[in-house]
């Protein structure tokens, strides 16, 4: 658990409707039978503040590391989101990650020349294609010493014009932090991550040229690093995947879906 002395001694400050409220939320979340029960308490604890999906993961943010994953987000969106390493620009990341709070993001509006990566400006429209419009994210640091990151997404833009104030979303993003632990499964659609890349961008960089044909000099002058450069990143490829040779990390990266053609 990492937040719930936070939750509980926030909650005694407001009125009685809402800490009533609140508590019969820790109550089914804590007390539920098993864990796809307090999935489900979860979500419906969201659907009465009109929160669309909910992700609770544990990751070392600054290295972009997601260490697990439980959420309702759509599937194919969370594999594309760890296969493309949208962790690596995800701003509530790399922000949150350094100076522990929440923040708003919305989704599909970023302009492409505001994103600092391609992959930013990515990662923002494909939220909005995925059928959210607003996330309210948090991030608390967990008994284990890890960030416990925490997204509360909406359909729509401006989170003012959501039904939940921002304090019953700092309650309720708190209580997930600490009751939504690596089994709790999400039921139904719901998703536990594969392992996510164990790949540097640019590790990943290389073997997708390697897999347009590309040779080593012809990659170096691509990226504009120096072939052996090019070579201590395969090596280091070859290491994360457990392969033999570039191409079998070529081929391990493509069925695993670190990379695509």
């Amino acid at each position: 658990m990492c937040s719930l002395g936070l939750f509980v001694t926030c909650a005694f400050g407001f009125g009685d409707v809402m800490k009533n409220g609140l508590i019969d939320t820790l109550d089914a979340l804590l007390f539920s039978q098993d864990q796809q029960d307090r999935w489900h308490a979860a979500q419906r604890a969201a659907d009465k503040i009109g929160v669309k999906s909910i992700l609770v993961a544990q990751a070392v943010g600054i290295q972009g590391d997601i260490r697990w994953m439980n959420t309702d987000m759509p599937s194919d969106w969370i594999e594309e989101y760890l296969a493309c390493g949208y962790v690596e620009v995800d701003p509530p990341v790399l922000n949150l990650s350094k100076q522990k709070g929440n923040m708003s993001v919305d989704c599909g509006v970023l302009h492409r020349g505001d994103a600092s990566d391609k992959r930013e400006w990515d990662l923002n429209h494909g939220l909005k294609a995925a059928g959210f419009g607003s996330l309210f994210c948090s991030c608390y640091k967990d008994a284990t010493g890890y960030d416990r990151f925490i997204t509360l997404a909406y359909d729509g833009h401006h989170l003012e014009d959501q039904p939940a104030s921002q304090t019953e979303l700092q309650l309720f993003s708190a209580l997930l932090a600490s009751t939504i632990e690596r089994d709790t499964v999400a039921p139904g659609n719901g998703y536990q991550p594969v392992r996510p890349s164990p790949l540097t961008q640019r590790q990943r960089e290389v073997l997708s040229l390697l897999a347009e044909g590309m040779m080593t000099a012809r990659i170096a002058e691509t990226l504009g690093l120096s072939e052996a450069a090019v070579s201590l990143h395969f090596a280091n490829a070859r290491k994360a995947l457990g392969a033999s040779t570039r191409e079998h990390a070529l081929a391990l990266a493509l069925t695993r879906g670190f990379i695509s053609l």
